[in-house]
């Protein structure tokens, strides 16, 4: 709807029936201004007052457009508020998650919905919630308790500022968390804590409590951190979180980070990307960081072109101080542990290929012997029936068939013969 205003009237050039979300409280303001404007002064000056033909002319035809344009903002906020209260009876409805499926995960994306807590309605079996852009302060233990199952939880564009002691305790298979654009002022411990935590977003809060809080933390940390953003934090320094022999990423751009050291990069060596971006960190600190950062394969990321330069004046001054050593406890303590989980590794595939090895011999060792016990069969049995043909040879046929030669002759004068040579 636009609207032509001047010094005395301001009178809407064209009015269509909307939806009610389309129509903002600020244009139903000014319809309702109008209607009412019309019913107090429905005939306004004519044009030409000299002329009576003219206000004869003109005045009844600005009655009727005033009252066909008061009719149409009438029945344009009719039909809004209509429509209104049908969305609010079937609110529940349009506002609920839509249930989305990536990479054979069932997820629910709730972002912008105006939420202020997180619904209790979606499927238990979850990995994937994006509770993004909504109305949270408040995150209670009971927020999570039926989507323990959850890898990614997306949180970030909310109101968040406070999170009750074991909201996090009981997602043990969370993978990656996103608390960014909140009202935050510390992290919680208890995210740590989380065994397969891998990438922790937690940019654009002020964490003034956190370099206290992280004194009670336990260290080393469970989290296996890989990915870390700290950007537009609000801090002086890094964070000391112990050692970090996962972490290959750091982003703690738009950060202050005056009292920044290389001392303080110790704990992290397996970095390979940083973004320093937007710092304000001293220029001999800055090369000092980038230079030593670079022999570890370090890529920065750094918009201040003085850090990756060699000025004399930094030499000059760092010339009658001892070199800083990159904290050598905690970078060795991480490279041990490193070189650890490197052994155990090489280790469980050198037992494992052993393992496959033996299987194998075992296996095939077992078809040799049922092959041989195949044929030592097959040939018992051939020798059983050799044994048996020799043993029994071709059986007697005991019934007596007459044949035609055992059949008796009839001779002629046999017995008289036979009679004389008995007697002779």
């Amino acid at each position: 709807m636009s609207i032509n205003c001047s010094s005395s009237t301001c009178a809407p050039r064209h009015i269509s029936v909307v939806n009610f979300q389309s129509i903002s409280s600020v244009q139903k303001k000014l319809l309702i201004r109008f209607y009412f404007q019309i019913r107090s002064n429905p005939h306004p000056p004519p044009h030409d007052p000299s002329s009576s033909a003219t206000k004869m002319m003109i005045q009844p035809m600005l009655a009727g457009k005033r009252v066909l344009l008061a009719l149409g903002a009438l029945a344009t906020l009719t039909l809004s508020y209509a429509d209104g209260f049908a969305a609010g009876l079937t609110g529940d409805q349009t506002q609920r998650c839509t249930q989305e499926r990536y990479q054979k995960m069932v997820g629910y994306n709730c972002a912008d919905l105006k939420l202020k807590e997180i619904p209790q309605y979606l499927k238990s079996g979850l990995l994937i919630l994006d509770v993004s852009f909504n109305r949270i302060r408040d995150l209670k233990r009971q927020s999570f308790s039926r989507y323990t199952d959850v890898k990614y939880l997306y949180l970030f564009e909310n109101m968040i500022q406070n999170i009750e002691e074991g909201t996090f305790s009981e997602l043990t298979n969370l993978e990656a968390l996103d608390l960014s654009n909140n009202a935050l002022r510390t992290i919680p411990l208890e995210i740590f804590r989380l065994s397969l935590l891998r990438n922790l977003y937690v940019a654009y809060n002020k964490l003034e409590d956190l370099e206290e809080d992280l004194l009670q933390l336990q260290k080393p940390i469970e989290a296996p951190l890989q990915i870390l953003s700290l950007a537009e934090c609000w801090l002086e320094r890094l964070p000391n979180f112990g050692i970090l022999p996962d972490l290959w990423q750091l982003n703690i751009s738009s950060n202050p980070m005056k009292d920044l050291t290389i001392d303080q990069f110790a704990p992290m060596c397996n970095l390979r990307s940083l973004d320093l971006n937007a710092t304000r960190i001293p220029q001999c600190a800055c090369q000092t960081i980038t230079a030593e950062l670079s022999t570890r394969r370090t890529v920065i990321y750094n918009s201040h072109p003085n850090c990756f330069a060699e000025h004399t004046a930094c030499n000059q001054d760092t010339s009658t101080v001892p070199p800083t050593s990159p904290g050598p406890d905690e970078y060795q303590q991480c490279m041990d542990v490193r070189y650890a989980r490197q052994q155990d590794s090489e280790a469980k595939t050198a037992w494992f290929k052993i393992s496959l090895g033996v299987i194998a011999c075992i296996v095939l060792f077992s078809i040799i012997l049922c092959y041989i016990h195949r044929r030592n069969a097959r040939n018992m049995k051939d020798h059983r029936k050799k044994h048996n043909t020799i043993k029994n040879p071709t059986p007697i046929n005991r019934i007596m068939v007459p044949s035609e030669d055992d059949t008796p002759k009839v001779v002629e004068n046999g017995n008289r013969d036979k009679l004389i040579n008995d007697c002779d």
